[in-house]
């Protein structure tokens, strides 16, 4: 329709605006909305939550009244003295530590018992191999055996040694050490002597109790006293240098001179015998115990007290520009340990109320000045969510760089700038708009600042990173853009780091390259994170991304299909509601997809009673006649309640339920109203509330589209001869029913829009109804056999108006009349 004449139409039906309304409205009663109430309760509680959560993770401990520093760092304030305080001296008690450690003699171990055990086992193999000798002599076919009839006989028989040898491997399991032949054989040619047993404990017993070190090396550095524990007793002793050990690599020497002084008697054979028994059975039996000595010198320390100095109330502990040592470093930390508890609490409560301040007014100013800025509660807690993870990933993040810094500094100080906190805005302009992605990219960036205690350049990067994220999903039809927009993400990090490290001095490229490749991995980050996460948050928060809407779009979806067998008018009917609505959606700049999708399935309800509707009748029997007006008016109105729970079983996402809710608003179902009141007694029995359909009215651009779309296509199919006059004529009237209904109040469209959605109507329907040239047919005479489809119609104006008339009483039925 013309533009000026439109404009004309509208200006003169709603020229005093939307306060005026016709009567019938005016007599309904405005019943208050309580959930309205519970929303407003529920967003303060959203907003106080959010932000005592924040303010938790912000200051978790109290804070300290200087910024922290490191040895060699410059000062950047003065600093005094917030009371009286006392600082421990570190360097004296360290030189008083050192003192005594000195004087804490190391702990050696002497086991008293090792003598006692080579002594058993010395006795058990002699005992053995005596025991055999005496059963070998016993047996008289030895080859070799020579009888030894008293114990002068020394001679020994070559087969007795032989069967003797045949023992030894056992002899030497029992003594614990494999002896040489030659010293067993003397063994043997001594017959195993006790006196012989007897010198040999004589000479342990004594190097046993002197000390034996497996090496000299475990008194080096060799100390001027030790400590030695004689176990199990636990007597203690000091000695003090030189230290008479055996050591045991150089015990030939000693033990063959302490042999030939106690063993002056027996024959040269027979003191080396007791020298090589005694080398081979001395075994180490005094060790170094490093744990005890460390227990004794932590105990001492701890017994230890440090060296205090006095720092009095109002003195200058640090001046501006001065270098800090750990003077300096200790008296901040003593400082820090006192300052009050309370203003911990104080400063929480502090950060607590600035946030609710902060986070409050971005919202009113959002939702007053953005057109997009959801409103609903569910949407708000989303936003919540994403800020109070953006907030945690910084928080786990500070904390893992903290502890690469202590070996790594530039890759501890450079991590920061890897945190893909473009997520936010990137999931916030996918799911809410461009809009919301915008504020949720300044306000997770001000929070991670805030955090991370860092200058404004951070602030920058962040919101940078986030801008580019929300920008770069704006038209987000396929999985790859949101990679292209990691990409992106990584391009400006990677300038805004390279922007940042040029400012600071001294330079470094070593450091300039850490940052880069951080940069980078976090726009990459955000790209996959983003890929992945999607579908999680579609599923989890039950929304529909512009992918999800196309994948609805395609007509081979159970439901559409289900739908085109069952209702085909229906199916129709909303194929071109979606076209018309997408039309109108680019015109007015709302999302078309969601649009065209929620038109698809607005009214997939009547798949349950398809035959009651107007469209799916196909000239048959109207089924309301059968009816009463108040249960026609029922089935009417259940077509929505149907169509709610088909797409919460179809997982069609909450924005299309929503329009499917409201795509009648609180319409009028006038028709039955007044076949009620013409068939009751009473007609002021009949309640005006039981044919209107249920709500709510439609709450955004999208479902007020969709309304709109549904009468006028409805209506169109009411007209004859449809040409582009009447079409903008009956899209006209239909739209200035609808505004001075009040169907469209909740949904922010406006008189400029609605000119432009009319204008869309008008194309759409003009096309379809589209004019067609009529060629003249030869006039032949129709045998009996010609289908009947062919025929010419007759011309009946009687039937034709009746038809008409027919075709307005069934929009009357879809409650438009």
């Amino acid at each position: 329709m013309p533009e000026k004449e439109s404009s004309g139409k509208i200006s003169r039906i709603f020229g005093r605006g939307r306060s005026w309304r016709p009567r019938l409205h005016w007599s309904l009663p405005r019943k208050p909305l309580p959930f309205r109430d519970y929303e407003t309760g529920g967003k303060l509680l959203l907003l106080l939550g959010l932000s005592l959560a924040i303010a938790l993770i912000l200051s978790p401990h109290p804070q300290k009244p200087s910024r922290q520093y490191k040895q060699g760092d410059i000062a950047q304030e003065n600093i005094k003295a917030v009371g009286d305080f006392l600082v421990e001296d570190a360097e004296a008690t360290g030189q008083r530590q050192k003192e005594l450690l000195e004087q804490i003699p190391p702990v050696y171990d002497l086991d008293e018992e090792a003598f006692a055990k080579v002594q058993a086992r010395l006795h058990n193999s002699l005992q053995f191999i005596r025991q055999k000798e005496q059963e070998i002599i016993a047996q008289p076919a030895v080859k070799g055996r020579r009888s030894r009839p008293d114990q002068s006989n020394r001679q020994l028989g070559a087969g007795i040694y032989k069967e003797l040898l045949k023992e030894k491997p056992k002899f030497d399991n029992l003594l614990g050490v494999s002896i040489p032949n030659p010293t067993f054989f003397l063994l043997a040619k001594g017959g195993f002597s006790p006196t012989q047993e007897a010198l040999v404990n004589q000479v342990l017993e004594n190097f046993f109790h002197q000390g034996v070190l497996s090496n000299r090396s475990l008194l080096n550095p060799e100390p001027q006293e030790i400590l030695l524990r004689r176990l199990p007793s636990r007597q203690e002793q000091i000695l003090r240098r030189p230290y008479y050990f055996l050591e045991l690599e150089e015990a030939r020497k000693p033990v063959a001179s302490y042999c030939r002084e106690v063993a002056a008697d027996f024959t040269p054979a027979e003191r080396w015998l007791v020298c090589d028994l005694v080398q081979h059975l001395l075994i180490p039996n005094v060790s170094p115990n490093l744990a005890e000595t460390q227990e004794r010198q932590k105990q001492a320390i701890k017994d230890l007290r440090p060296s205090f100095f006095q720092v009095r109330k109002g003195e200058l502990i640090v001046r501006e520009g001065e270098r800090l040592s750990l003077l300096h470093l200790a008296k901040l930390k003593e400082q820090s340990r006192i300052y009050p508890q309370s203003r911990g609490v104080l400063i929480f409560f502090g950060t607590f109320l600035s946030l609710v301040l902060f986070l409050g007014l971005s919202y009113q100013v959002a939702r007053l000045s953005l057109k997009q800025f959801p409103t609903r509660l569910r949407d708000l807690a989303f936003m919540a969510a994403l800020l109070l993870a953006s907030v945690l990933l910084s928080k786990g993040l500070l904390g893992l760089g903290g502890i690469l810094y202590q070996f790594r500094p530039e890759v501890g100080q450079n991590l920061v700038y890897c945190l893909p906190l473009g997520l936010t805005a990137v999931f916030a302009a996918i799911f809410l708009g461009i809009e919301t992605g915008m504020v949720m990219a300044f306000l997770t960036a001000a929070l991670a600042t805030m955090l991370l205690e860092r200058h404004a350049s951070l602030f920058l990067y962040f919101a940078c990173a986030g801008m580019v994220g929300a920008w770069g999903v704006k038209y987000y039809r396929r999985r790859g853009s949101l990679i292209h927009t990691g990409l992106a993400i990584a391009s400006i990090n990677l300038v805004m780091l390279t922007a940042f490290k040029l400012l600071e001095y001294p330079f470094s490229l070593n450091d300039l390259l850490i940052g880069q490749a951080f940069a980078v991995s976090g726009g990459l980050l955000t790209g996959i994170l983003a890929l992945g996460l999607t579908p999680i948050i579609e599923t989890g928060f039950r929304y529909s991304s512009n992918i999800r809407l196309l994948e609805l779009l395609n007509l081979d979806q159970p439901v559409l299909k289900e739908l085109m067998l069952l209702a085909p008018g229906t199916y129709h009917h909303s194929l071109v509601v979606g076209q018309m609505v997408e039309a109108s959606a680019e015109a007015i700049g709302a999302n078309p997809l969601l649009a065209k999708a929620a038109a698809y399935y607005h009214d997939i309800g009547k798949i349950k009673k398809p035959a009651y509707f107007v469209e799916n009748q196909l000239g048959g029997e109207n089924k309301h006649e059968k009816l009463a007006p108040s249960m026609s008016s029922l089935i009417l109105i259940s077509h929505v309640k149907d169509g709610v729970e088909l797409a919460r079983k179809n997982l069609l996402g909450d924005h299309i339920i929503d329009i499917i809710q409201q795509h009648h608003g609180t319409s009028f179902i006038s028709y039955f109203y007044h076949k009620a009141k013409s068939q009751a007694a009473n007609p002021q029995q009949v309640k005006i509330e039981d044919y209107r359909y249920p709500g709510p009215r439609p709450q955004t651009k999208e479902a007020g589209l969709v309304l709109l779309a549904d009468q006028v296509e409805a209506a169109s199919k009411t007209l004859v001869e449809p040409n582009p006059a009447r079409i903008q004529g009956m899209v006209q009237k239909i739209v200035n029913n609808v505004f001075a209904d009040g169907q469209l109040d909740e949904c922010e469209l406006t008189l400029k829009e609605l000119h432009l959605i009319a204008k869309s109507f008008n194309k759409i329907l003009s096309g379809i109804f589209h004019q067609r040239i009529h060629y003249p047919l030869p006039v032949e005479k129709t045998k009996a056999h010609e289908d009947l489809d062919k025929q010419p119609a007759k011309k009946n104006n009687g039937k034709a108006r009746e038809g008409q008339e027919k075709s307005r009483e069934d929009l009357k039925r879809l409650g438009l009349g």
